[in-house]
């Protein structure tokens, strides 16, 4: 049978109680198991699963709402809807049952096709509740995927528009990750984060060409207009609502801050620059410095981690740069595999590693 499918726990302190109803239930075609009292009770929750509980209000010990109240505050058993059986169904005896959480009541003594349908209904309206919330789940899910989706094909687009590799985006959002891990983000907030830091130069979509790959040094007109993809880039992303485009505008707007006020486009300083505006300015400049650019060579790591180490307080966050010196390790793996694949002629070779370990943990 249908119902068979469904596993109902009956909580009573007298024998015969359990009985009728268990009688009435498996009749239906249910599967039952008895309490007889409400400690009892909440310890078969624990070890298992059910759909519904029927649940005696006047017990010794432990009554039925005070079995309910601790139903509903448990993660794992607080959607579990709760019929309550009882005598006693004045309005004050209802309101607190309602109030504890109770679903639903049955008036003792009641006719079997009373407790079926009212059991029937629960359940069926149970049923209904968890594939919307899966659905919900599943939606939301969706959602998210094409936002990251959507995240990395324009994040992909903006490097391609400056000749710089689609390779570096990459490297940032992992970059990115670890640091945000290590700085101590739940797993949720990192890959927003690494995610969000896809597009943390999509506003280079918005300036010319000609100064993007333009070889010599930059005159100021042209270094302001480099500047304005700041500006670009949050109008391009500040109309969504969506929580990953929300955090990608805060890296957009922040990720050139310096820690000591002279970055741009707002001089914030400290900590008045977001976690995420601190954390993607570093993975962006480990990653661009060690890779050529129009406007420069590649740096060799050791200069490249000097450079990072001397930008302390000034434009890094003093803490990020212990977290990330004290793991540094961690991040050469990362780009070494990427190294590797862009055969950089062994930058990181175990030899040269070691020398690095060595003089990175040496007194200055």
């Amino acid at each position: 049978m249908e119902n068979s499918k469904y596993k109902i726990l009956i909580v009573d302190d007298i024998e015969d109680n359990l009985t009728i109803v268990e009688k009435v239930l498996e009749n239906g075609g249910y599967t039952t198991q008895k309490a007889r009292d409400g400690l009892s009770a909440l310890r078969l929750v624990r070890e298992e699963e059910y759909d519904l509980v029927l649940l005696d209000i006047m017990m010794p010990v432990m009554s039925g709402m005070e079995v309910c109240r601790y139903l509903k505050v448990e993660p794992k058993t607080a959607s579990i809807p709760v019929i309550f059986l009882t005598a006693n169904a004045d309005r004050e005896t209802l309101t607190k049952a309602y109030s504890v959480g109770g679903s639903d009541y049955i008036r003792k003594p009641f006719f079997k096709e009373e407790l079926l349908a009212r059991v029937h209904t629960r359940l069926k309206l149970r049923d209904y509740e968890k594939n919307l919330e899966q659905k919900v789940l599943d939606r939301t899910k969706e959602i998210s995927d094409t936002q990251i989706k959507l995240m990395h094909i324009l994040g992909g687009i903006s490097e391609g528009h400056s000749k710089e590799t689609y390779l570096h985006v990459k490297r940032v959002t992992e970059f990115t990750y670890k640091l945000a891990k290590l700085y101590g983000m739940d797993e949720n907030e990192a890959l927003m984060l690494k995610n969000a830091s896809s597009l943390h130069d999509i506003g280079k979509l918005g300036v010319s060409d000609s100064i993007l790959h333009k070889h010599s040094k930059l005159s100021t007109k042209e270094y302001k207009a480099i500047q304005e993809h700041v500006i670009y880039g949050v109008d391009m992303l500040k109309h969504s609502s969506l929580p990953l485009f929300k955090a990608a505008v805060i890296v957009v707007e922040q990720h050139h801050e310096r820690y000591d006020g002279e970055g741009y486009p707002n001089k914030l300083k400290g900590d008045k620059i977001h976690i995420y505006g601190r954390i993607v300015a570093l993975a962006d400049v480990f990653d661009a410095l060690l890779n050529k650019r129009s406007y420069k060579n590649v740096w060799s790591l050791p200069e490249v981690i000097r450079y990072i180490k001397d930008m302390s307080g000034k434009h890094f966050d003093p803490a990020l740069i212990k977290i990330f010196c004290d793991n540094i390790d961690e991040f050469l793996a990362i780009y070494k595999l990427k190294l590797d694949k862009e055969t950089m002629d062994g930058e990181l070779n175990s030899k040269k590693r070691g020398s690095i370990m060595q003089w990175l943990t040496r007194k200055r």
